[in-house]
């Protein structure tokens, strides 16, 4: 489907294959992120995307017969409304889009409401549901956000990284704090065949991405919270993103990288990782909880990597992702992300208030001093019962 009556070209395409032409001119501009790669959302919607039953809308921008932005979409059934989201968005940190630079920075707000009623008046959504948009990204007010966007339910933490890791370590952290990271980084190494370092060949990537999945799950189950990777679609979703497994198309592409902390033997934390245009955006991880949890291996592990960032020529932003803690807070400062909902029937009007009621429950929950502990006492209770069951 395709609108011609604007100074741009608007295409929605239904696969990610369509599209792919697209994707290859914008690949070397520097104004998208990793979640919103061909690489990342291929492999979802092979796995997760394809158990879901999601239906790609991607929105291709052209102007004057060349790529200007793509937005990649997709319509989700909430209840009786269709609802158009960011494609992948379960499984992703932040949502920004692929754009031209010159065309990002001079699209006006007033031409993406224009934009945004076409892509409605093509797919027939009932309402736009749009979640975790930078408020600000690449020198200005991101331009799909408009005055009715809301707070987004969590940041992602970001830093700019300095080119001594020396300094940088003294400025975030106190000098109890370091020395006790130090501390402990050395009774790791005491122990053993101590590595760290970034999985390069097929069977090392497995043999990490086993200890990954093996450490989120027992954690799920001590914790009682759920693991996001329990599935066999989620665990083949990463395993094409870190080239173990074929896309559809029968390639290996190894897109994202998994890097380790082991000594004694063991794995003892993993960290999955991607790097993008000069910064490092650091997705997932995951700690034993064995006789080793003692000596914090996943916050040595994270110090390795952000030193290994600060060293890097290619990198100068650490990107921690959604999700407020402590590690993330001391290395990096909360970004504010906003959300964006936009009815266009009754349906839409009635799924809106639906989901800002939900959220509405959700965020006095989680900041509430007395409900958030009980539901965190109450998951471990679960986790117990279960484990005995």
């Amino acid at each position: 489907m395709t609108s011609t009556s604007s100074p741009w070209h608007l295409t929605v395409l239904n696969s990610l294959s369509e599209a792919l032409p697209y994707w290859q001119q914008l690949r070397t501009a520097d104004c998208r992120n990793p979640y919103q790669s061909s690489e990342w959302l291929s492999s979802w919607i092979e796995t997760i995307g394809k158990e879901r039953k999601i239906k790609a809308a991607i929105v291709v921008i052209q102007v004057e017969g060349k790529p200007a932005a793509i937005l990649p979409f997709a319509l989700e059934r909430r209840g009786l409304a269709s609802t158009l989201t960011f494609l992948g968005h379960q499984n992703g940190n932040q949502n920004t889009g692929l754009w031209d630079p010159s065309f990002y920075s001079e699209v006006t707000r007033t031409q993406i409401a224009d934009i945004m009623r076409d892509v409605q008046i093509q797919t027939g959504a009932d309402v736009v549901s749009l979640s975790n948009i930078p408020e600000h990204w690449r020198g200005r007010p991101h331009p799909l956000l408009n005055a009715s966007a809301t707070q987004s339910p969590s940041p992602i933490f970001v830093q700019d990284l300095p080119d001594t890791f020396d300094a940088f370590f003294r400025e975030t952290h106190s000098k109890s704090s370091r020395k006790n990271l130090l501390r402990k980084q050395r009774h790791l190494q005491t122990t053993g065949d101590y590595r760290v370092g970034r999985a390069v060949e097929p069977e090392e990537v497995d043999h990490a991405f086993q200890a990954f999945l093996d450490q989120r799950e027992k954690r799920a189950e001590e914790a009682g919270i759920p693991n996001a990777f329990s599935s066999p679609e989620a665990q083949g979703f990463l395993a094409r993103l870190l080239g173990l497994i074929p896309s559809a198309s029968g390639e290996h592409t190894k897109s994202m990288d998994i890097w380790f902390l082991e000594t004694g033997g063991a794995i003892r934390a993993t960290y999955l990782c991607v790097e993008q245009d000069g910064t490092l955006y650091a997705y997932s991880n995951s700690v034993a909880h064995d006789n080793m949890l003692p000596n914090s291996p996943g916050l040595v592990l994270i110090k390795e990597i952000v030193e290994y960032a600060c060293g890097s020529e290619q990198l100068n932003v650490l990107d921690l992702g959604l999700g407020e803690e402590r590690y993330k807070t001391a290395w990096t400062k909360a970004v504010p992300l906003k959300d964006l909902a936009m009815a266009f029937t009754w349906k839409g009007i009635l799924q809106k208030k639906k989901d800002a009621f939900r959220l509405q429950i959700k965020a006095g929950i989680r900041n509430s001093d007395v409900l958030w502990p009980l539901v965190r006492r109450l998951r471990k209770l679960k986790a117990g019962v279960s484990s005995r069951g």
